[in-house]
């Protein structure tokens, strides 16, 4: 329990002052399906992808993501991101970490993996260097 807290205070020291978190965030493994978010001027677009292709009986494509892309504004308070509704109601949150230099971006779950057991998520969000992609 010490140990987490040790963890949060100083992801959270880390990243409280820098505004370099803003960008854009992709898989930081190869993936053949996940989330994309730009996180910009206090602004998201939340993308979906996939490379499965999916046809009804009448050979129309199957929209694998209906709602997406999703876009709004979110809020970053210490080291949470929270991804906000047409009417200003939280609909994620997210969590930022810093590993070896490169910024993250987990989810709830990932997060609460992490902090139960120190492990890093195998394929997390990561804050892409402009012009690169993992």
């Amino acid at each position: 329990m010490m140990l987490r807290n040790l963890l949060l205070v100083g992801c959270a020291l880390i990243l409280s002052g820098c505004t370099s978190y803003e960008g854009h965030y992709a898989p930081s493994c190869i993936a053949y399906a996940g989330s994309e978010i730009q996180l910009e001027d206090d602004r998201y677009v939340w993308t979906k992808f996939t490379d499965q292709v999916e046809i009804d009986e009448d050979g129309n494509k199957i929209d694998p993501f209906p709602g997406f892309p999703r876009r709004g504004e979110y809020e970053k308070e210490g080291y949470e991101i929270t991804l906000l509704g047409s009417g200003g109601a939280a609909v994620h949150t997210l969590f930022l970490f810093r590993f070896e230099g490169d910024i993250y971006l987990y989810t709830a779950e990932e997060t609460a993996a992490y902090e139960s057991t120190g492990e890093r998520p195998v394929c997390p969000l990561q804050l892409q260097v402009q012009g690169t992609s993992n």
